[in-house]
C-alpha cells in the first residue's frame, strides 16, 4: 500500500488541504497524512480535514518535543521532523512506500515515474536542476543551490526496506542533532544532509522526469503548455509553488528574480488557479491555532539567539519544559541578558541590508581603523574569528553561567 504525506504548522493548513485534495484526486484509494507541528494536543480539532492527522506527540514523548522545539525555529522543526514522520508512517501504518510532498505542492497527474522507480529503489530524490543555469546575476544561481543542497527535499519517496530504514535512522539522527539553517557551517535543515545519501546508501534513484517537482529554481529548463505538458514532452506531475504569495496575483515566487509572471505567460493560468484553490481552502478557526513554540509561558518571544544558545548548552539543563518562565533555561536566559521585550524580536535578511545605513557605515569605519591598527595579517585573523563567532551557536563559548 502506498500513501503520501506532508508536514505543516496551523498557518499552512490551507496549503495542506489543497495538496491533499489534489493528491487523492489522482491517486484514489491512497491515504494522505498530515503531521501538525504545534503545541496542540487535541486531534479532534482536525476531524473535518480532508486528510488523516497526526500530532507531534504521536511521534515523540512530550519531554523530547519541548527541547527540540526550543532548539529549532518553526521552519527548522517542520523540516527536521521529516525522517521521524516517515519512519513512523512506514512502521505504524503498514505502508509499502510513502511519498513526502511539501505543503505548497499541487499534484496534476499520477506520480507514475516515482512509483516505477520505487519498484526497485529504496529512496527516490529529485535534483534541483537537470540542466545548467544561466550565469546572469539572477537568483537563485548555481551557487545558491550549492548552498542549499543538490536535491530538493520538498519531495522524497521511501520504500520500506532494511536499507531505507537504515537511511532514515541516519538522517533522523542528523536532523534531530544538527538540522540548523546555518549556511556558514555548511548546514541547511534536513535538505543538506541528503547530498550524502546517494553515496552512502544503496538503491537511491534520482528522478529526472521534468514533470516532477517543477518550481522556480528550474524554470529556465522547463516550460508549461496549456494542456499541462512540460516542454511539450511529458505530463506535469507536480508543481512546487515555493515562495508563492496567494494574496498577490502578480507574484510568481518571492524566492527568485530570474522570472516573473509578466515574462512567463505559460504559468499565469496555473498560478492563478492554484492561488484561488488555496484561498478557497482557508478555515479561519483552525488556521489561526497558535504555533505555541515561539514564546515563553509569559508571552515574551523566543529568539534565534536564545535557541542557538540553548542547543549549545542543552546537556546542561534538566529535562524540564524550557519554555516555562519558572524553568532552568528561562532563568539562565534572564541572568545572561538574552531576553527581549514583546514585539521586539525582529527578523531581517540580506535583502533588507542597507549598506548606506549610518550604523552600517559606522561599523565599516571601525573595521578600517582596526585594519590599520592591527595590520593585514592580524586583521585577517580577527575576521576568521568573527566568522566563527557569528555562528550563533558558537557564542556559547562566552554566553554561559559565571561559575563556568
Amino acid at each position: 500500500m502506498f500513501a503520501a504525506c506532508t508536514i505543516v504548522s496551523p498557518n499552512y493548513l490551507p496549503f495542506a488541504r489543497t495538496l491533499a485534495q489534489s493528491y487523492v484526486r489522482h491517486h484514489p484509494g491512497q491515504s494522505f497524512f498530515v503531521l501538525i507541528v504545534a503545541d496542540v494536543h487535541d486531534k479532534a480539532l482536525f476531524n473535518a480535514e480532508p486528510f488523516i492527522c497526526h500530532l507531534l506527540e504521536d511521534l515523540l514523548p512530550l519531554q523530547e518535543i519541548q527541547p527540540l522545539a526550543m532548539q529549532y525555529d518553526l521552519l527548522e522543526l517542520n523540516t527536521n521532523i521529516k525522517p521521524t514522520y516517515l519512519k513512523y508512517l512506514l512502521a505504524q501504518c503498514g505502508l509499502e512506500a510513502v511519498v513526502y510532498l511539501d505543503p505548497d505542492i499541487y499534484v496534476y497527474s499520477p506520480l507514475e515515474p516515482v512509483f516505477i522507480l520505487l519498484e526497485s529503489a529504496n529512496v527516490v530524490l529529485t535534483p534541483h536542476l537537470t540542466a545548467p543555469l544561466p550565469y546572469d546575476g539572477h537568483f537563485p544561481c548555481e551557487r545558491d543551490l550549492l548552498y542549499n543542497g543538490t536535491y530538493n527535499l520538498g519531495f522524497i519517496a521511501v520504500r520500506r526496506t532494511a536499507e531505507s530504514e537504515r537511511m532514515l535512522a541516519w538522517w533522523e539522527s542528523r536532523c534531530l542533532m544538527e538540522g540548523f539553517s546555518e549556511g556558514r557551517s555548511g548546514l541547511f535543515v534536513d535538505q543538506k544532509w541528503i547530498n550524502l545519501v546517494p553515496g552512502i546508501f544503496a538503491g537511491v534513484a534520482i528522478c529526472r522526469d521534468l514533470g516532477c517537482n517543477m518550481a522556480y529554481w528550474n524554470l529556465s529548463e522547463r516550460s508549461l503548455s496549456a494542456d499541462l505538458m512540460v516542454n511539450d514532452r511529458v505530463p506535469l506531475r507536480f508543481f512546487h509553488f515555493s515562495g508563492v504569495d496567494v494574496d498577490d496575483p502578480k507574484v510568481l515566487s518571492r524566492n527568485t528574480d530570474r522570472f516573473t509572471l509578466a515574462d512567463r505567460a505559460d504559468l499565469r493560468g496555473t498560478l492563478a488557479e492554484y492561488k484561488a484553490a488555496v484561498v478557497a481552502n482557508r478555515v479561519s478557526g483552525r488556521d489561526l491555532i497558535a504555533y505555541g513554540f515561539d514564546a515563553f509561558s509569559d508571552g515574551s518571544p523566543v529568539t534565534r539567539l536564545q535557541r542557538r544558545i540553548f542547543s549549545a548548552h542543552r546537556a546542561d539543563f534538566p529535562p524540564s519544559n524550557p519554555f516555562h518562565v519558572a524553568g532552568a533555561f528561562h532563568d539562565f536566559a534572564t541572568r545572561r541578558g538574552l531576553l527581549v521585550d514583546r514585539g521586539k524580536a525582529g527578523k531581517a535578511g540580506w535583502r533588507e541590508f542597507n549598506p548606506r545605513d549610518p550604523r552600517v557605515r559606522l561599523v565599516h569605519a571601525i573595521l578600517l581603523i582596526l585594519l590599520r591598527l592591527l595590520g593585514a595579517a592580524r586583521y585577517e585573523l580577527l575576521m576568521r574569528y568573527l566568522s566563527f563567532i557569528t555562528i550563533l551557536r558558537n557564542q556559547a563559548i562566552f554566553i554561559r553561567d559565571p561559575a563556568n
